[in-house]
């Protein structure tokens, strides 16, 4: 008897053991309802496509809001107005792991009073119109943009952020930058989360994937930048790859390009 108790104790302990040791996958569908409430200023958590209770508190706040049942879940009607499948499932080479894998994934680090002020703005517009995209309009001749200096800035930005020097990836902002969705952040915050980046994903490589689009801005001398890539990114324990499209504001300084807001949005297959 002692003997069969050790050996099924054995047997616990190294199925334990072998799921601890196997790749964590997240859900696919509940990372698009993160990215969705998040647009709408009602999430503000990471996107890992974990179920959390900062999760299940924003899509209580959503379905209030909308009149829906308020039951914290991804039911059909919370799913249908989030544009989201209930049955989206990933393939399974494609499918994500539990764990931060583009820039914008991280919580949002926004301070108390204007996270708030996002939250009362979400309360009166909880379904936000679809960003559109710039007027085709020219960059300001102070610029002196062309379509191949704006490109060469886009490929030597994402040639640089395959490296791990830190330094070089940063240069290509300037101070305080419009930084995913954290708001104008200083160049220390930057040069941590980037730090960050670095380790969690030494191995990275980015491919410019079609057209670099550029337009006027709203504001004198800073154009808006457009465009899709390809990426993958890898570590000891996952590999990840996948599109985003990219969006930047620039200006310029002198000689250099410098990119004063940025922002992505991951490409759905």
């Amino acid at each position: 008897m002692v003997a069969v108790s050790m050996s099924r104790a054995i047997l616990f302990f190294c199925l334990v053991w072998i799921a601890a040791a196997m790749p964590v996958r997240a859900d696919e569908r509940v990372r698009q309802v993160q990215e969705e409430l998040r647009k709408r200023n009602l999430y503000f958590g990471n996107v890992d496509g974990q179920v959390s209770a900062e999760l299940t508190g924003a899509l209580k706040r959503y379905q209030t809001r909308k009149g829906f049942e308020v039951t914290g879940t991804l039911d059909d009607e919370t799913s249908a107005s989030l544009h989201v499948q209930a049955a989206a499932i990933s393939k399974p080479d494609r499918t994500w792991p539990d764990t931060l894998v583009l820039r914008s994934d991280t919580a949002r680090e926004l301070p108390r009073p204007q996270r708030l002020a996002l939250e009362k703005e979400a309360e009166l517009n909880p379904d936000p119109s679809p960003t559109l995209p710039p007027p085709a309009e020219s960059p300001s001749a102070g610029q002196d943009l062309t379509p191949e200096r704006v490109k060469k800035f886009v490929e030597d930005y994402l040639r640089d952020a395959e490296t791990q020097d830190v330094s070089s990836q940063v240069r290509y902002y300037a101070f305080p930058v419009q930084y995913f969705d954290h708001g104008a952040v200083p160049q220390e915050f930057v040069v941590k989360d980037t730090g960050n980046y670095v380790k969690r994903w030494p191995e990275r490589k980015y491919v410019l994937a079609g057209p670099v689009s550029f337009f006027a801005s709203g504001k004198e001398a800073e154009t808006i930048v457009q465009f899709p890539i390809s990426f993958s990114v890898r570590n000891q324990k996952h590999a990840v790859s996948g599109q985003t499209q990219n969006f930047w504001t620039i200006r310029s300084e002198g000689k250099d390009l410098k990119i004063v807001a940025i922002r992505e949005q991951r490409l759905r297959e």
